[in-house]
């Protein structure tokens, strides 16, 4: 299944464009101008002067430095993929707290004015990724109860082989247990091997944004009548920015008006995948690429068949809610499929 997503997206794109933009904004500035860094930063206060002697080689490292590490900030805020940010964020702490350790420490030439300046801009530094960093981790999924005897088939508890073993340790990694579909692959490596390669790529998948495909994918289980893919993905939406009230609106999306006009149509394309036959206009899909362009259409129609893929397997072999949406509300089978 797909990553666990960053929780409060905006928050964190945010943060990590603040940092980025900050950090390569001066980085490109010693790199252009060593000598005028050195003296003037920042804004002609000399706070790097204060701590002699020059150094142009040292000070177009900085340069170097900082440009590499707030590059890598907005490319994080940008993608927003968990690992990333995560790898993003150590990074930054990995230059940032030496760097501010040292600076705290050397506080004897700067005035009070600018020893209150060092100190906060320096504190925040540390701070606001300490802080992101904290958010990460409160965001991941309550590890939901172990099941490895429901259902229809005998779901894997010991993985045998190197394809079961990595996916096994993958799914804890990601969701914080071993998944009941993974469980139930575990017993062909040859399928699951496949399987988990469709389901990385798909969740590496970016060019639609993760609310638009989490509503499709919502409203696919919910046709499907998946009461596992709906547990998991109710938990997924939530964390993509779905909101509660978005969940409750789903049966009814097409009479309610609770979603824009772009997110109708991207139910109404879902609802005809799932449906059979399956009934896509082409009167529909000419609108919905007034709004996307190909690779995105591509995505979401991905996005849409392998969640029916997963319904049908669940739901064939008896596969029910794990858990993860205990606690939060979870999108109900829609009675008719029609």
């Amino acid at each position: 299944m797909n990553p666990r997503p960053v929780p409060h997206p905006t928050l964190f794109r945010l943060g990590l464009a603040a940092l980025g933009l900050i950090q390569t904004t001066n980085g490109l500035y010693a790199l252009i101008s060593p000598r005028g860094f050195y003296d003037d930063f920042p804004a002609g206060r000399g706070w790097v002067e204060a701590i002699p002697a020059y150094n142009p080689h040292l000070m177009t490292d900085v340069g170097a430095l900082f440009l590499a590490t707030g590059v890598l900030m907005l490319i994080a805020s940008v993608w927003l993929q968990r690992p990333l940010v995560l790898a993003s964020l150590l990074t930054w702490l990995l230059f940032a707290v030496p760097h501010t350790v040292y600076h705290l420490a050397n506080l004897g030439p700067y005035d009070t004015t600018d020893t209150v300046g060092n100190v906060v801009t320096l504190g925040l530094t540390v701070l606001i990724p300490v802080a992101l960093l904290a958010l990460l981790s409160r965001g991941a999924r309550p590890a939901p109860r172990p099941a490895t005897g429901r259902g229809r088939i005998a779901l894997v508890d010991r993985p045998r082989g190197v394809v079961a073993r990595s996916a096994f340790s993958a799914s804890r990694r990601e969701t914080g247990t071993v998944l009941d579909p993974v469980r139930a692959f575990a017993h062909h490596p040859t399928l699951l091997a496949g399987y988990g390669a469709l389901e990385m790529a798909a969740g590496r998948a970016s060019r639609l944004d993760a609310r638009t495909k989490e509503l499709a994918v919502l409203r696919a289980a919910m046709l499907s009548g998946c009461e596992w893919c709906l547990d998991f993905g109710s938990s997924v939406a939530h964390q993509a920015g779905v909101t509660e009230a978005d969940l409750r609106a789903l049966p009814t999306y097409a009479a309610n008006g609770h979603f824009s006009e772009q997110e109708t149509l991207v139910l109404d394309y879902a609802t005809g995948m799932t449906r059979t036959p399956v009934d896509v206009s082409d009167e529909l899909v000419a609108r919905l690429r007034e709004g996307l362009d190909d690779a995105q259409l591509v995505e979401l129609t991905t996005a849409v068949a392998l969640e029916n893929l997963r319904a049908r397997f669940n739901w064939a072999l008896g596969l029910g809610s794990q858990g993860f949406a205990d606690g939060g509300y979870c999108v109900r089978p829609e009675a008719e499929a029609g």
